[in-house]
């Protein structure tokens, strides 16, 4: 009894080795099999990585040329050269994901079940996309010109799919969203060939109304780059505690209106000096009886 027993288990044993090897084989030749293909789709995924970045740089630069032949406007250069380079880069994804052996369709399912939540989350730069299209459309500003926002003035430099570039004065760099841009005031400095600049001028009250008005007038038919043709604003403006304040306005060209304010402003002192025109500063008065 005990001989068949043992008889059976080794039995038992062979067949199970059997089974087992068996097995092995059958996952080897599934791997002998796939192995190819495995190969390829990897060729092809290490091939379409190698290429995307002379790819997009391809399309960027023809676009560039287009554009250029075209003569369009930067502002909108640069948002198309953004808005094309995504758009290249989400294709390569797709097609390297295609290329590992996602389906397509599968994929697409994925992303559409996932779409309200990446709404949500994208919002604000959904926003900010439609923000640029309506700058391009409305053109508030274009590129070169001296805008100020709420976060900070600039020379606009580019816009792009979802911001907006300035440089300040001072060199800085400012990158504002387009929705905001698109939703907020803009205070466009530059788009007017001309500018009217203001300066407030305080004497003395020991100064003559009239003598004071008349050296500033004179101040301003000798700076020639002032727009004479426009006339002056030289009015009294306020009685203040130690002074009497006039507004004092000309106007000149956009590009000049800093040259215009500083040399004015330096010429007030010298004619007034010259004048005896006293410019008042605060000072205090001790009287002893």
């Amino acid at each position: 009894m005990t001989e068949n027993v043992t008889e059976i288990t080794q039995i038992a044993e062979v067949l199970q080795d059997k089974k087992m090897h068996a097995f092995l084989n059958t996952i080897l030749d599934s791997i002998a099999k796939a192995l190819p293909s495995i190969a390829m789709r990897l060729l092809w995924v290490i091939f379409l990585l190698a290429i995307m970045k002379p790819v997009v740089n391809m399309v960027i630069k023809t676009l560039r040329a287009i554009l250029h032949k075209g003569k369009a406007d930067p502002l909108l250069e640069s948002f198309l050269v953004s808005l094309v380079k995504t758009v290249v880069y989400i294709g390569f994804f797709f097609m390297i994901i295609s290329g590992i052996g996602v389906q397509a369709t599968s994929l697409v399912a994925i992303l559409g079940t996932a779409g309200i939540a990446v709404g949500l989350a994208l919002q604000g730069s959904l926003a900010n996309l439609a923000g640029g299209v309506l700058i391009l459309f409305f053109r508030p500003f274009l590129k070169g010109e001296f805008i100020t926002t709420g976060a900070g003035s600039g020379t606009v430099t580019a816009i792009h799919i979802l911001y907006t570039t300035l440089t300040t004065p001072d060199n800085k760099r400012i990158i504002i969203p387009n929705g905001q841009l698109a939703n907020g005031a803009v205070t466009n400095i530059s788009r007017e060939p001309e500018r009217r600049v203001d300066m407030v001028i305080s004497t003395s009250y020991d100064t003559p109304v009239e003598k004071a008005k008349a050296v500033l007038q004179r101040i301003a038919e000798g700076n020639d780059k002032v727009l004479h043709e426009k006339g002056y604003t030289i009015r009294l403006n306020a009685h203040s505690a130690s002074s009497l304040d006039y507004n004092f306005r000309v106007w000149t060209k956009s590009e000049n209106y800093w040259e215009v304010y500083y040399t004015m402003m330096e010429t007030v002192v010298i004619e007034f000096a010259k004048e005896g025109i006293e410019i008042p500063y605060q000072k205090i008065d001790i009287y002893n009886k």
